[in-house]
Order: structure tokens, then sequence, then C-alpha cells
């Protein structure tokens, strides 16, 4: 075997060196490291001097900003959410070749896994969906493929390698044939639905999570037409109401799929939703919240009213801009609004939320701004930074970064004008035995109505007792 330059296989789990993992030979005109002996993984070399010259095409979408081709996409939703109906349409827009909520679509051949839906509701579904969208389902079934597999739907299970002891997913013969199917039909498009059916093991089980993850990627790469991937997943109970991440178990979905997509109902009304990108790491995250409402026969559709409503308080641009404004004010009247969640009265949602400016129909609970937060922290326009509040305990808050300064067209404050902790105290820190004395408008300790604490309060920043 050493006489013979191999590529690891990394289809189906890529990366993991699994028993029974398969070895194929290097394709012609990989450019690959020669070694003595000859290494059974070769590593292809990238092509560094031609990127301006003959540089790499941009990343394209199935679903303009949306969905990435040749990548894996999580689109997560509550059960019964309406994220197995987003997803059929988005199957019958792309096959059609027509826009899905107002969005471009880029045509081709589309094939549908249902792990979780027999054939009779899919097809109630796609009749709804063939109405609403005034599509023929004869010329319909000439792109679209949708495959029942509720009864055989797991595509990699959990093993045991019992000379190492480890546990890894391991394919299954579905997922083979899922990938002869994906071969054969060169679809533009393929929905796994969903992750609960499919995937057969510890979902916070981070190695495991991410083998299966990548096996998704593998019938991407492995395909001529590069499809883009959509993978449906459950939202966890405790993040009912907008609380916690819009996934379940390990942080590997999330930093697995290079996008992720979330459908959330609205606090106060179950057929609105909404439904918003909380990641994109090919391109800048710069799709707005869609406002979406169930139509006739659980269709989705734009929610006209909500846009229309939107329009009029003039919210046209992002509205991560918004909250970036309402922190700006914060920082430059040296008020802190802690990073911790459980900051009973100085986190975000409590400090930011009744400011003007805050685009609040975009943020309707505390967990989706928290979770947009997060998200502005990986794009670098906020980080949490740590200081000593009035009752001398370290803590962190949010602050802006050059860049997030930049976003909204302001400078950061000098580091000199920046306050100190006794003078970040809700009032004026005197000698010992004193009383306090009452602060003063203007002043640098001064931080308003809305987050004086009174004389004698608990530590705002405290988590409460359980």
């Amino acid at each position: 075997m050493l006489e013979t330059d191999w590529t690891h296989h990394i289809a189906p789990y890529g990366g993991d060196q699994n028993p029974g993992t398969e070895l194929e030979p290097a394709p012609a005109g990989v450019g690959v490291i020669s070694l003595e002996p000859q290494p059974l993984v070769a590593l292809p070399c990238v092509d560094v001097a031609g990127v301006i010259d003959d540089p790499s095409p941009p990343p394209a979408f199935i679903w303009d900003g949306f969905v990435p081709r040749g990548f894996v996409t999580l689109l997560s939703g509550h059960g019964g959410s309406g994220k197995s109906v987003l997803a059929l349409q988005l199957a019958v827009a792309v096959a059609m070749g027509i826009p899905l909520l107002g969005v471009r679509t880029e045509p081709g051949r589309v094939l549908v896994f249902s792990g979780e839906d027999a054939g009779a509701l899919l097809r109630h579904r796609l009749a709804a969906i063939c109405r609403a969208l005034d599509v023929n389902p004869r010329a319909l079934a000439e792109r679209l493929m949708v495959l029942d597999a509720t009864e055989t739907p797991v595509l990699g299970e959990e093993a045991l390698d019992r000379e190492t002891g480890r546990r890894f997913i391991a394919p299954t013969p579905v997922y083979g044939r899922l990938r002869e199917i994906v071969t054969a039909w060169q679809p533009t498009l393929v929905i796994v639905d969903n992750a609960s059916d499919a995937y057969e093991g510890n979902e916070n089980e981070r190695s495991m999570v991410r083998g299966f993850v990548r096996s998704l990627a593998v019938l991407s790469r492995q395909s001529t037409s590069h499809p883009a991937i959509l993978l449906l997943t459950h939202t966890p109970k405790q993040a009912v109401g907008g609380r916690g991440e819009s996934y379940s178990g390990s942080t590997a979905w999330h930093n697995s799929a290079r996008a992720r997509l979330s459908l959330t109902p609205t606090k106060d009304d179950d057929t609105r939703l909404v439904l918003s990108l909380d990641k994109m790491n090919l391109a800048p995250l710069c799709r707005e919240q869609l406002r979406l409402v169930r139509a006739q026969g659980g269709v989705l559709a734009l929610d006209e009213g909500a846009r229309d409503a939107d329009h009029d308080e003039g919210q046209s641009e992002p509205p991560e801009l918004g909250v970036l404004r309402v922190l700006a004010d914060f920082v430059e009247r040296g008020e802190k609004v802690s990073a911790e969640p459980n900051a009973p009265r100085t986190n975000a949602w409590a400090l930011l939320r009744p400011e003007p400016g805050f685009p609040k129909r975009a943020y309707k609970a505390s967990g989706v701004l928290f979770s947009a937060m997060r998200q502005m922290e990986r794009d670098g326009l906020i980080v949490k930074e740590p200081y000593r509040n009035q009752s001398r305990k370290d803590r962190v808050a949010w602050s802006l970064t050059t860049k997030g300064w930049e976003q909204i067209g302001k400078t950061a404050p000098s580091a000199s004008s920046a306050p100190t902790p006794e003078v970040d105290a809700p009032f004026p820190l005197d000698a010992p035995g004193s009383a306090p004395s009452a602060p003063t408008p203007g002043a640098g300790g001064y931080r308003g109505e809305r987050a004086h604490i009174e004389l004698g309060a608990v530590d705002p920043d405290r988590e409460p007792p359980i």
C-alpha cells in the first residue's frame, strides 16, 4: 500500500480514521507532497500564488443570502413551527426557478429526504404549496424527487471501535443509497428532514455531531452539481419563548454548519413567525429577518401587515444597527450593559429594550436578542470587557469594537474619557460611615432613572438565588 499515493476517503464521516473507512487513490492532477515513504493520507496544496490572477469564484447561493451552495445549512424550529413546510416551499421554488418569500432562488433539481413525514402528509403539503405558488405539479415532478424515508430514516448511527473503545458515528446502508441517488440525480438542493430521525447518536457528543454534519457535506463535495444541503433540526424546549440557542445539543451543530436559519413563532401569536439568519460564514450577515404568517393550507407567506408597520416606524435598516446604536449610547454615558443574560437588572434585554431606537419588532423576546448579540460578537462588532462594579466585584459588560463603531458611523471614545470604577458606580462613593451624596445630572456617574440603584439594593449583576 505504501507504493501508491492514497487519499483518505473522508466520506462518509470526514477526518476521523474509523475502522472500515475506505481508501481511494488520489485523483489525477491533485498536488500531493511527495514524502518517503508515501503517506496514507494525501493533502492537496492550495494555489496561493494565483488567488488574484486566477481567483476562485465567490460563494453561490441557492436561496440568495440564506442558503449557500456546496455547504450544509441548518434550519431550526420548534415542532410544528412550520420548518418542514418552509423547506418544501424552498424545494418547489428552486425546482421551478421562482422566488421564495420575495427572495431569488437558483433553479435546479431538488432532492428531499423525509425521515419524519410520510408520503401522504408530504403530498397534502405539496398540493397546498402548488396552489399557493401557482405551480403545475406535473411540471414540478420533472425536477423534484421526494423520498419517504420514515421506515428507514437513519443516515448515521453510533458504533464502537473494539480496539480503542472509542465510540463514533458510522454510515448506514441508507446513507450509501442516498449518496448513490445524489450522484445519479445531480440535484442543486438536498433537504434532510430531520436530524432527530437521521442522526442516531449522542447529540451532545462533539466529535459525533461534527462527523455527521461533515458526512452531509461529503454528499455535496462528491457530486458534480455541488448541491446545497439543508438539514432541519429541532429547537430545544428551553428555547421556547426565545430563551437559549435555536438548536439542540452540542455547539458542534452550530460550528460545523456554514449557515444557520431559525424559524421562531412570535410571542403573542403562533400564526406569525420570524425567519432569522443566525449564522453565515461565507458572506456578510446582511439578510434582514423575514416576518411570516401562516396562510391557506399552512403555507408560509410574508406578513404584509408587519412589513408595513416596520416601514411606518422607519425600520428600513438591519435591526443589528439599532442595537449597536443603543448600546453605543450606554457606552458613551459610561453605563454598563452586563454581558451576563442572568444579571437581573443590567442585562442587555432589561437596559436596551426600553430605549428609543431599539428595534422592538425584530427582538420581541430576550433570547432572540441574546442570540443576536452572540452573533454580533462572532462578527467582531461587540466585545465583552471586564470591569469592577460598585460592590467591588469583577463583572463583564458589552462594548463596541472599532468595527462596531464604524458600522454606526461613530468613533470609539478615547481611553482618557472612559469612566473609572468609582465614577461608574450608580452613586458617588463617599467616606465610610457618611451618607452618600445625591448624583448630579451630567456627572460621569449618573445613570438615569431607568438604571438607578437605590441605597441598600443588592448587587445588580448578581444572579438571583435558586
